[in-house]
């Protein structure tokens, strides 16, 4: 049993998962061999505003620690191991936030209602830096960091752009890609090969962007997330090519009429979950 909806869920270690709830509070379980699932930690109520619970909206875990955020604008940081709260900082972004991703183990992106992303150094009082997705107060609905670049974060927006930011340089979007139709629901990097990104809506798609041939200009022989270039190497989401929003995209299963929620992708195995009470599983996704 779980008091609330679960908004968000995200694994802490390979036998415990955070789950943050609708009542503003995160709960730690742990399951076994058995398929019993152990409740070991509560943090009841870190998010609240005029003395009533609010939603805790996103999790984010580095393995050492959690990252939560509310439609109360807080950011909460917790130990899996301590009742207590290691830290919170107070309305980071003035509304509700929608979304949270570590992108260092002291350093978090959180993204909120009005288009806001903010770069926050957790020994810090202040973010590092902060910028805004669109002059039109866009929402940003979900965040997605890069599995080997840490400096590269994806963004999902209310009106369905996809937006490549490059942290170390927060004056605008490294590229704005018109997405979708809708909201987009959830973005993510292949963890293996992270050339390959996949985004899913309210509208009912599922995409595959695939980045790889910004990867290989010569030859189709090797397959690398990085390409040599002078001075150092590059990922491919930061070439031209991306910046002209020159990618493949390829629509994964048929646009469904009601929204996709969630997905997740390993090896050539992606699943994704619908509105229309379906999950999909859709094997040999082409990676190469």
């Amino acid at each position: 049993m779980h008091s609330g909806n679960v908004n968000d869920i995200q694994y802490v270690t390979r036998d415990m998962f955070a789950a943050g709830s609708s009542t503003g509070g995160v709960k730690l379980y742990k399951h076994n061999n058995s398929n019993h699932i152990e409740e070991k930690m509560s943090w009841d109520r870190l998010h609240s505003f005029l003395g009533g619970a609010a939603p805790c909206t996103a999790l984010a875990t580095n393995g050492d620690q959690i990252a939560s955020v509310g439609e109360d604008g807080k950011l909460v940081i917790i130990n899996p191991n301590q009742k207590a709260t290691n830290r919170t900082i107070e309305s980071v972004g003035g509304c509700s936030v929608y979304a949270v991703v570590y992108v260092r183990a002291s350093e978090v992106v959180t993204a909120n209602m009005q288009g806001h992303l903010k770069l926050w150094d957790l020994r810090a009082s202040q973010p590092a830096k902060a910028t805004l997705l669109s002059p039109d107060q866009i929402a940003v609905c979900h965040l997605a960091g890069h599995p080997t670049q840490q400096h590269l974060v994806a963004a999902g927006g209310e009106d369905g752009a996809l937006a490549i930011w490059d942290m170390r340089n927060t004056g605008q979007p490294f590229s704005i890609i018109s997405a979708h139709n809708g909201p987009i629901s959830e973005v993510k990097f292949h963890p293996g090969a992270p050339e390959h990104l996949f985004t899913c809506g309210l509208d009912g798609q599922l995409l595959h962007w695939d980045a790889s041939a910004s990867a290989r200009p010569t030859h189709m022989s090797s397959f690398k997330s990085t390409r040599e270039l002078p001075g150092g190497s590059v990922t491919v989401w930061l070439s031209s090519d991306v910046a002209r929003g020159a990618i493949d995209t390829t629509c994964v299963i048929p646009q469904s009429p009601l929204p996709i929620n969630s997905i997740d992708v390993e090896g050539t195995t992606l699943i994704a979950g619908s509105d229309n009470e379906a999950i999909f599983t859709v094997r040999k996704v082409m990676l190469y």
